[in-house]
């Protein structure tokens, strides 16, 4: 805690140094925190929901987006469907050096949610617009930031209505579930570059072994004539 106060302090530029800057932190995501939420379900979620929460649910788990922050920032000039690619705007990471903006492709799995987006847009400014998108953004315009929003009592209804039972991190977990899937598809630093964080923290608070992974070794042993037990 004492690392993590100085280091504000120090951002704040009220100290000149952090005492505590090489003290090893604990995993804050252990494994019993981490939950994979499938394609399906998240299908399920999006049935479940209103145009600005099925916009929200989509950047968050195809997009990888952050959320609160980035999804409810991210503004229709930089999206560009006919390229297929998006600049995502990141509040969390802004002030450190190249890192307060990266391009993500709109993912197939992410563009029907998108489409959906634009043809409700009528005019307005960000994906997620509306009223319900303007009081969100309205909300975290208080001395705490995004902390301020409370995304999740409205998105635990929504999982509920959907059939399935809350889990973990809620928003965290969407993300950290698109990262996991991109994983399967291109190296590691193409994955970190889209969902704007690093292979060290990938590793060890996002990425997650899946039924899937265990099911993809077997047939592969079955098919180089390795005995399956």
């Amino acid at each position: 805690m004492a690392k993590m106060l100085f280091g504000h302090a120090l951002k704040l530029k009220l100290v000149t140094a952090n005492p505590f800057a090489d003290v090893r932190s604990k995993n804050h995501n252990p494994a019993e925190r981490r939950h994979y939420i499938s394609p399906a379900d998240t299908a399920k979620l999006i049935e479940a929901a209103n145009p600005t929460w099925r916009a929200i649910i989509a950047l968050a788990r195809f997009g990888g987006l952050r959320c609160p922050s980035e999804v409810l920032t991210l503004k229709w000039e930089n999206v560009n469907l006919a390229t297929g690619r998006m600049i995502v705007h990141s509040p969390k990471t802004e002030h450190l050096e190249g890192r307060s903006e990266r391009v993500v492709p709109i993912f197939a799995a992410l563009r029907p949610s998108l489409e959906e987006a634009w043809e409700l847009a009528e005019g307005e400014e960000y994906v997620v617009g509306g009223q319900q998108g303007d009081k969100y953004r309205e909300t975290a315009q208080g001395p705490n930031g995004w902390v301020n929003m409370n995304l999740r009592t409205t998105f635990e209804k929504i999982v509920r209505r959907a059939g399935l039972t809350p889990w973990p991190k809620l928003f965290h977990n969407l993300r950290a579930s698109c990262e996991t899937d991109l994983m399967a598809n291109h190296p590691i630093h193409v994955v970190t570059a889209w969902i704007g964080n690093t292979p060290k923290i990938a590793l060890g608070h996002y990425l997650q072994t899946l039924d899937a992974d265990f099911t993809k070794a077997l047939k592969g042993g079955a098919e180089y004539g390795a005995v399956v037990v």
